[in-house]
């Protein structure tokens, strides 16, 4: 005689909390759309931010003109303006002017400011304005901050550090 096996009930799958509340499971593609909205416009708006500082920046030095005030040799010795120039006067002063139209002039040799002035584009960068010579020479000009406005500008001229103060 055959045994009658009797068949189990099929078990059924447990119910999760959200079906066995009566809600719908949590929208995962939803959240991953959203999240890489916030995470684009952050970038953006990081992006956005970064160019108005520059911008900025370079407004802080539109229309500006500076004069050398000081300058130190290799060895950081404070040295006579005469020295760097080599003149015999003592009221020469060498110029930096920077326009609105994101260009430098820098006149640095005794005479007519004609024939001594090298000119070229210039950005604000943190510390420093990056100057970019019309010949293609770059060069970083650091600056000294107060209160987060540029009270000086160092230009290395011929082995010496020359420091400009805005003119008033």
């Amino acid at each position: 005689m055959a045994k009658n096996k009797k068949k189990k009930p099929a078990a059924k799958k447990p119910q999760t909390r959200e079906k066995s509340r009566g809600k719908k499971p949590f929208p995962k593609k939803a959240v991953i759309i959203t999240v890489c909205i916030v995470v684009a416009a952050a970038a953006a708006g990081l992006v956005f931010g970064i160019r108005a500082c520059s911008d900025a920046a370079k407004d802080v030095l539109k229309n500006t003109s500076w004069y050398s005030a000081s300058a130190t040799d290799a060895s950081g010795d404070e040295v006579d303006l005469q020295e760097i120039y080599n003149v015999k006067y003592s009221n020469y002063r060498g110029g930096l002017s920077f326009t609105d139209d994101g260009r430098f002039e820098l006149w640095l040799t005794p005479g007519d400011p004609a024939e001594g002035t090298h000119s070229g584009t210039y950005a604000v960068e943190d510390d420093s304005v990056t100057a970019v010579f019309d010949e293609g020479t770059q060069t970083e000009f650091p600056v000294k901050r107060e209160n987060g406005r540029i009270t000086q500008i160092t230009v290395g001229y011929d082995g010496y550090e020359v420091v400009f103060l805005q003119s008033e």
